[in-house]
């Protein structure tokens, strides 16, 4: 017994006319009548009857139709929950990003911009690049922020965001604070650094330290607060992308990098089959808008 069937049941007894219950339901009459004779078989029993021009139930119609009622009642309900979940996924934007990635968008307040749209949520995870990427693949995620392009640029294309130079960072009382560019460039492989353990900036940040013969790492991290928290404690000196550095530091000061690396490039990477496009294109143009 089908829910079509009980509905037929239900509208039967309300209008008492098989033309009207086809309209009810956009179907054809033949086709109403043909679903009625084959309750009747399946039940064994007859259930509706014509009288006086009109269709109606029999006894056996009747004691059916309470439970009709009941069940179609409970599918209305559970359409209604179903259908508030699916909206409610719909409106949810769920964001990956790299520790790098989220520094840089919590300078540029980008996160509360996406946060305010309208009837939507969003939902944001930090891990490496590869964890995200497989989760975006796999549809858990719908945009992913990184330092780096995806390697499968027709499933996942990656949208370039910012670019960023990078910038030496030093305590605010260091002896190269304030230095010359030639001085720091002649005297920096004297001094300990810190280094971030993230591959979009280790590939970078590392060919940098041997070609200016700074052979001391004092520290890995794998958090931007983290680097500026040892820097800030004299652990050592440190290179970030500028996108990344603290403002309003009271404790710490920036300084040209002598010989920079090449510049460190935001990315963001979203499913071009699954996950809510709409959403995360609108994050995307928020960013570019920054």
């Amino acid at each position: 017994m089908s829910l079509l069937k009980l509905k037929i049941v239900e509208l039967i007894d309300r209008y008492k006319q098989v033309t009207a219950v086809a309209d009810a339901l956009r179907m054809k009459q033949p086709t109403i009548s043909f679903h009625m004779k084959n309750m009747e078989s399946e039940w064994g029993i007859k259930l509706f009857e014509a009288r006086a021009g009109r269709m109606v139930l029999t006894d056996a119609g009747k004691s059916l139709l309470p439970y009709a009622m009941r069940i179609g009642a409970l599918y209305e309900e559970a359409e209604t929950v179903i259908g508030e979940l699916r909206d409610n996924e719909r409106a949810l934007l769920r964001i990956g990003c790299t520790d790098c990635a989220q520094a840089a968008m919590t300078r540029m307040g980008w996160l509360a911009r996406v946060g305010s749209f309208p009837g939507s949520r969003i939902a944001v995870v930090t891990a490496d690049e590869d964890t995200l990427y497989r989760r975006l693949e796999f549809g858990e995620l719908d945009l992913v922020l990184g330092g780096r392009r995806s390697a499968d640029p027709e499933r996942l294309p990656s949208i370039e965001l910012l670019v960023s130079p990078f910038m030496l960072l030093l305590p605010v009382d260091h002896p190269l604070t304030g230095a010359a560019d030639h001085a720091l460039a002649e005297r920096l492989q004297r001094y300990p650094f810190v280094v971030h353990a993230e591959r979009s900036l280790s590939e970078l940040v590392a060919p940098w330290l041997a070609r200016h013969g700074v052979a001391s790492v004092a520290g890995t991290f794998d958090s931007a607060q983290w680097i500026v928290q040892a820097v800030e404690a004299g652990l050592g000196l440190a290179i970030l992308p500028e996108c990344m550095l603290p403002e309003n530091a009271r404790k710490t000061a920036s300084a040209n990098v002598p010989g920079r690396p090449e510049n460190w490039t935001l990315y963001a990477v979203r499913n071009a089959r699954e996950g809510n496009a709409e959403l995360a294109e609108r994050a995307i143009q928020a960013l570019l808008d920054l």
